[in-house]
């Protein structure tokens, strides 16, 4: 085996002498970029009523978003508060879910007509029982405001590249719970804890990231770091470099340049690795774990983390609506025990993933004392 490289010169990027820590929203932007520390929060929805008004779309748009805020909440609070009438809660959910959206539309895009909008998915089965088998499929009749496709190209900048889905696809994409999905299909984990950390090197005016990942887990999931350079997706090209202990290193091969401050490139730099990165939120250090998603089969099915959630609550929301006997089936068979734990697990981590989009700036739960 070939010596590894020597990581390349450099030093932690910091700002003012603090290490930027990574992050999705880094830095905001005006004459200057400026560092943009974490916001702690006790109850994310009074911080997602402020951040809408505090928009500067017109009063009229800025009342719809709040109107979906209230919508919003209120089903949250029925459907993680109704304790073990869990046949209701996947409608709850789903419409709190869709509502929260809608306020992110509305307060980002103002000229779009709300009003008449459509879900963007329908729910189909492929037999009258195999659940796993059902399709979830993306609808975009260009007349019509789908509200999927609408929210995918405002926080993704793309359409979807799926036109259907079907449950066993989308099941192994869900972050909690995952090891329970392991369990009852047999497969091997998906996911793979990551620290990512931002070098520059101040004489050349560059930046890069380094990706830190457990040796151990590494093995346990018996994945080359070159098959999981690929399997996760990850842009641009990436080599293992020299470290010590238990951690493997992978060092980005292409730098991005800045002109003066290296806090100038640092949104550009974190926000490339977005769409390769899956993230728990947390109400202790450091406050959000991020991941990389190692199933390389899915193919043009792999969703953005908040999208899997999302189109998971539609289709368990549908299915309780039109074949209850069929979700109380789902739910005594072999993944009942991960179904459970998602809409347990998921709403809040929805929740949070929302609110910093909301304020384009990360937001984590305050730890009490």
């Amino acid at each position: 085996m070939p010596r590894l490289r020597l990581q390349r010169d450099g030093e932690p990027l910091t700002t003012n002498g603090i290490v930027v820590p990574f992050s999705f929203w880094p830095a905001k932007a005006g004459k200057r970029w400026r560092l943009q520390r974490r916001l702690y929060v006790k109850d994310p929805w009074a911080t997602l009523f402020e951040a809408v008004y505090r928009s500067t779309v017109p009063k009229a748009r800025v009342r719809e978003a709040l109107s979906y805020l209230d919508q919003a909440e209120d089903y949250f609070n029925a459907g993680t508060q109704i304790g073990g009438r869990i046949g209701v809660k996947p409608v709850l959910l789903y419409y709190s879910v869709l509502n929260l959206v809608k306020s992110l539309l509305a307060a980002r895009r103002p000229s779009l007509d709300l009003s008449h909008a459509y879900h963007g998915l329908t729910a189909t089965r492929a037999h009258k029982w195999a659940i796993l088998g059902d399709e979830i499929k993306v609808k975009t009749p260009p007349r019509n405001v789908n509200i999927f496709s609408e929210v995918m190209a405002l926080l993704d900048g793309l359409t979807p590249r799926f036109t259907s889905l079907d449950v066993r696809h989308l099941l192994p994409q869900i972050l909690p719970a995952h090891r329970l999905w392991t369990y009852a299909c047999g497969k091997s984990e998906q996911f793979i804890s990551v620290e990512v950390n931002a070098m520059h090197d101040p004489d050349a005016h560059e930046a890069w990231l380094i990706l830190v990942l457990d040796r151990g887990e590494l093995a346990y999931l018996g994945t080359s770091v070159r098959s999981l350079v690929e399997s996760a997706g990850l842009p641009g090209s990436w080599h293992q470099v020299q470290s010590s202990g238990s951690t493997v290193h992978l060092e980005q091969n292409g730098p991005t340049t800045y002109h003066h401050r290296p806090l100038d490139c640092v949104h550009k730099l974190f926000r490339a690795l977005r769409p390769s990165l899956w993230s728990v939120v947390t109400s202790v250090y450091p406050h959000r774990k991020y991941y990389l998603n190692l199933n390389s089969g899915l193919g043009k099915r792999r969703l953005p983390q908040w999208a899997s959630m999302y189109v998971l609550f539609y289709y368990l929301s549908d299915l309780t609506r039109y074949r209850p006997v069929h979700f109380e089936r789902f739910l005594e068979g072999k993944y009942g025990p991960q179904i459970e734990s998602i809409l347990d697990e998921c709403p809040r981590q929805f929740l949070y993933l929302m609110a910093s989009e909301l304020l384009e700036r990360e937001v984590a739960p305050a730890a009490l004392a």
